[in-house]
């Protein structure tokens, strides 16, 4: 008896190529259409993280400061504002109207901490930005890299984050503290505080 080999099939045919394909193709475009995006969203809760850290850091500094350059450098027991001395002897010690940053590099009152800090590779809108620092002055700039933080302070004694008008008969109670952490493409990011003139 003779047998004959019959050849068998060894590959895809040319139907079953085509529609793999297919399918290759449609679950390209749903990887690229839904999944893909969202990879880039991941970073974003790490950025929220980072802006409310350095936030929390840069706020407690400022409020750790002098209420007014006029507050007493000892534990500010007599403070700006204030008539008399410990002692009860009539004194002239006003608070500061006009709310600037100091100019130069000591910060002892909250308001020298007015303006841009930036990160490395960050650049504050104005172009005058003073890089990001911690308390003891070291600089943290490469650490927080397209970081930006805006700083704003004014007089609140209603608390409703209106200035009050700035005359020298208006009370100096509270300060309000406004910091804006911009994290780049990753979002920008508002906190507020109010330091007392106790």
């Amino acid at each position: 008896m003779n047998r004959r080999s019959h050849p068998t099939q060894a590959g895809f045919t040319l139907i079953e190529m085509i529609i793999s394909l297919v399918i290759f193709a449609m679950a390209i475009v749903v990887l690229s259409r839904f999944l893909f995006p969202q990879i880039s969203l991941s970073a974003e809760p790490h950025y929220q993280a980072r802006a409310a850290a350095l936030a929390n850091a840069m706020m407690n500094e400022i409020l750790a400061r002098k209420f007014d350059a006029n507050s007493d450098d000892n534990g500010e027991q007599i403070r700006c504002d204030d008539t008399q001395d410990l002692q009860g002897v009539e004194i002239d010690n006003p608070c500061a109207i006009t709310l600037v940053a100091n100019t130069e590099q000591q910060l002892t009152t909250v308001d020298d901490y007015i303006g841009c800090w930036q990160g490395k590779s960050a650049r504050c809108q104005d172009g005058n930005g003073r890089p990001l620092s911690n308390a003891l002055g070291n600089s943290i700039a490469a650490d927080y890299r397209h970081f930006t933080v805006t700083v704003a302070v004014f007089y609140d004694n209603n608390l409703t984050n209106n200035p009050n008008p700035t005359t020298a008969v208006t009370p100096h109670n509270y300060k309000r503290i406004n910091m804006v952490v911009d994290s780049g493409r990753y979002g920008r990011y508002s906190f507020s505080a109010y330091r007392g003139n106790y």
